[in-house]
């Protein structure tokens, strides 16, 4: 009989056959769980991409909306700071629908005036923040300075005038009042257009818009709105 041989391992590199048994080397094994975990952690990355491509996508569609929504309000104001950098001119002899700052004389209406009919078609009002320009176009929106004393007040152009010489506005008494002009009865101003009705039917920020917050903009504007 032949004598019994003990079984002697049959070994490579990545495991052994032990009487016939295979058994992965501790190498193996290691590289096998790797290879599981990585395979895990691909998984789960592609299921949450998966997951959050639609909510991504939503979010750049909605940002782009926004910023195209936002731009012709943007290209506005940009207009405005440009117009509040320029010094200011004296009121031209022409309608302005340039939306530049203006510098020049303004008085206030006399009492005689009260409840008579304005350029627009309204009645004077003299508790109303109402003025008469020759050159600004009639529904303009300005802000008035009084360069005396630094006061300022928010005017609505709404009539014709003033039709004396060296004069290039005229402000309700209510105005005046807030201006502190009452007492000379003449005053050198600043006008700062801010909403600008133009010819074709839109309307444009003016240099007085510069200085407003986005919400008083918004409030003044609309979708008619162009900077061009």
């Amino acid at each position: 009989m032949l004598a019994e041989t003990e079984a002697v391992p049959y070994q490579r590199l990545d495991g052994q056959y032990i009487n016939g048994s295979w058994s992965p080397s501790p190498r193996r094994i290691g590289s096998l769980a790797s290879n599981a975990l990585r395979t895990s952690i691909l998984c789960a990355v592609a299921v949450v991409a998966a997951c959050t491509a639609p909510l991504m996508r939503a979010r750049s569609t909605s940002s782009v909306q926004q910023r195209a929504t936002a731009s012709p309000i943007t290209r506005a104001e940009q207009e405005a700071e440009r117009l509040d950098q320029l010094p200011a001119m004296p009121a031209p002899n022409t309608a302005d629908h340039s939306g530049r700052k203006v510098v020049g004389k303004a008085s206030f209406y006399a009492r005689l005036f009260d409840g008579k009919k304005m350029a627009d078609g309204r009645r004077f009002d003299p508790a109303t923040n109402v003025a008469a320009s020759k050159t600004l176009p009639i529904g303009t929106t300005a802000k008035v300075i009084n360069l005396d004393n630094g006061q300022s007040a928010t005017v609505t152009v709404e009539d014709r005038g003033p039709y004396v010489r060296g004069r290039m506005l005229d402000v309700s008494p209510k105005v005046a009042e807030t201006l502190r002009m009452k007492k000379s009865g003449i005053a050198h101003v600043v006008v700062k257009p801010i909403a600008v009705p133009q010819p074709d039917g839109k309307v444009k920020l003016g240099a007085g818009a510069a200085g407003m917050t986005p919400s008083q903009v918004a409030t003044l504007t609309t979708s008619r709105v162009s900077a061009e």
